[in-house]
């Protein structure tokens, strides 16, 4: 829906963005609608604005780009639809944490691109998604990729963007994250994980292995006795990696225990704090990520 000059007068862009996704979700009856952008270096991906969320989590997932429903779209510039999760992206489930917080079951993802020609990439994602399972039909999609170039036209008119780098191949993009590898092994043995924040998967493999170091000795030291865990990965409010060990159960857990790897806890500038409220046990600590991926570029 494009609206008149005497209406665009009245409101503000984010308000006319807010409308656009309004009368989608209603038209659509879609039960999730939200906008990812991209950052400035055009590297990673956040959740800016959502219709129908269940929660605020949204605004703390980072997704990079090529990875998952955002990252793929905006890689490739093509709609990209799930009918069932998990089950068409088991192999690649913790990079879709949208659907994992919004508890997504089918979704269809398009482009947000510029109409001016300065401008060559997305300015972002388009998702619309349904809790349970929805097999969205061809105008369907027509119709949500209309309300991306309503968005595009809104976002052009906004202010003008500082110019972006190109997209940067990195030259290890095809080799597995150390890290991700170490949350889908958590999975398969009944750990539940969530990926919320992937610019972690972008650090080096030997700061990945020290995470991973870290979160494996929580995991097997409590292991025998659990009854339930979790690992979560989020960005906080200060733009840090805040990673999560939750459990039910299990040996007492301490300082003590993390003496071995101290050295790693020091390395990575790690805040530590652990948790015991009767039989549930927390240990939390946060990584600086911004300042570690910035440590490669001047450490390489």
């Amino acid at each position: 829906m494009i609206l008149t000059r005497e209406d665009d007068q009245s409101l503000t862009i984010q308000q006319q963005i807010q409308q656009e996704l309004q009368q989608l979700k209603s038209e659509l009856a879609l039960d999730f609608v939200a906008v990812a952008l991209a950052d400035a270096n055009y590297r990673d991906i956040y959740w800016k604005i959502a219709l129908g969320a269940k929660s605020e989590r949204y605004r703390k997932i980072t997704v990079r780009m090529g990875r998952g429903m955002a990252g793929k779209v905006m890689q490739t510039k093509l709609p990209h639809i799930v009918t069932s999760y998990p089950e068409e992206v088991r192999d690649e489930m913790l990079e879709y944490p949208i659907f994992l917080v919004e508890a997504i079951r089918s979704a269809v993802g398009v482009s947000v691109d510029s109409k001016r020609p300065e401008q060559k990439q997305s300015y972002g994602v388009l998702l619309v998604g349904q809790r349970q399972e929805r097999v969205f039909r061809e105008q369907e999609i027509a119709r949500v990729e209309q309300s991306a170039a309503v968005l595009a036209v809104l976002y052009d008119s906004a202010v003008v963007l500082e110019p972006v780098r190109e997209l940067e191949q990195a030259e290890h993009t095809h080799l597995k994250s150390p890290l991700l590898q170490l949350l889908r092994e958590f999975r398969a043995e009944g750990i539940t994980c969530e990926l919320l924040d992937q610019r972690i998967t972008r650090l080096s493999h030997t700061r990945q292995q020290q995470i991973g170091e870290i979160l494996d000795l929580l995991v097997h030291h409590s292991m025998r006795s659990i009854h339930q865990a979790g690992v979560t990965m989020e960005q906080d409010e200060s733009g840090h990696t805040r990673i999560e060990f939750q459990c039910v159960g299990g040996e007492p857990l301490s300082q003590d225990l993390f003496n071995p790897v101290n050295d790693l806890l020091i390395s990575l500038k790690c805040d530590l704090e652990i948790t015991v409220e009767a039989e549930r046990q927390s240990v939390r600590f946060t990584i600086p990520t911004r300042l570690l991926l910035d440590e490669q570029i001047w450490n390489p």
